[in-house]
């Protein structure tokens, strides 16, 4: 049921605590979540300008109201008893933000809780996703010597190490601070970009095979494998043509397929630079079509949580 948007000064009256407070928002999952709706209201309802005002005056950085408008958009806490919700706004936000899967493995695992903080979510979260991975659990080490080893005396040492540590099933990883976490995560971001393609070819494979074929000839693809790996350019612009000129078609039927093409690139690139270029490309379709078509964003974080977080 929809609520009457605030005026500021009541939205004003109703936030509960100094600005960074822990209370600002609510003392409970329930107070927070009613902030949460006033906010989607207000959002809706106010200008810019009206805003703008609104966050310098009360000392609110637009991220917090993002988090907030999230909260109130998704749809994945509402199953859930109130009472068994975090009281903090943060570790709220940190459970609309899982996948469906992700949220129902904490849940099983008693990690959503009244008194569950952002702190232990995110953690718990980061190693969730790192399983499967072979990697469980990383324990940075610093290896200090008290006297010059030459090198098969290293390479003796190195190798009691791995003797010891590969009784505990783990291994030993040389590098920079412990272990060459660039090329881990480097393997980690092919696999995800495998995952993707997965994903991509079930949201896709049908309606490129039903698509006309002057379209495929036009665009020079003959499957939908073909058009996955494609430039985003072409990719975008099969899309948009199947639709024609209906305002709004492609994003709302093919604004995951688009996500999960920028998740894909995001994968298969081992630049910083290109990566944010592609975090900012998704942003930008969030700040369009937010408003216009209902749980966009909604998606749009699944999919950053899912194939993006690294």
């Amino acid at each position: 049921m929809e609520i009457p948007a605030p005026s500021p000064a009541e939205l004003a009256n109703h936030l509960s605590g100094a600005p960074g407070s822990k209370e600002r928002f609510g003392k409970g999952a329930a107070e927070v979540l009613a902030t949460a709706r006033l906010v989607a209201a207000a959002s809706g309802a106010w200008d810019k300008k009206t805003l703008s005002a609104f966050l310098l005056e009360q000392k609110l950085n637009p991220q917090v109201w993002d988090k907030l408008l999230g909260i109130a958009r998704s749809t994945k806490l509402a199953a859930l008893p109130q009472n068994d919700l975090p009281s903090s706004y943060t570790a709220l936000y940190s459970l609309v933000v899982m996948s469906s899967e992700e949220l129902e493995a904490a849940i099983n695992e008693d990690v959503v809780s009244a008194t569950a903080s952002s702190r232990s979510i995110l953690d718990w979260t980061k190693l969730y996703r790192l399983r499967g991975t072979g990697i469980e659990q990383e324990i940075p080490m610093t290896l200090v010597l008290r006297e010059d080893l030459n090198a098969q005396q290293q390479q003796d040492l190195l190798n009691a190490i791995q003797e010891v540590a590969g009784r505990f099933g783990a291994e030993l990883l040389q590098g920079r601070g412990g272990i060459k976490q660039a090329e881990v995560k480097a393997d980690l971001r092919k696999a995800k970009a495998q995952q993707v393609e997965e994903d991509l070819m079930k949201e896709i494979g049908t309606v490129v095979a039903a698509a006309p074929d002057d379209l495929k000839i036009r665009f020079g693809i003959t499957s939908a494998a073909d058009l996955i790996e494609a430039p985003k350019a072409t990719f975008t612009g099969f899309f948009q043509n199947l639709e024609g000129k209906v305002k709004g078609a492609f994003w709302r039927n093919h604004g995951r397929a688009y996500c999960l093409k920028i998740a894909r690139d995001f994968n298969l690139t081992n630049s910083r630079a290109e990566r944010y270029q592609l975090k900012e490309r998704i942003q930008k379709a969030v700040d369009k079509c937010n408003k216009e078509i209902e749980g966009f964003e909604e998606m749009v974080d699944d999919v950053r949580s899912r194939y993006m977080n690294s």
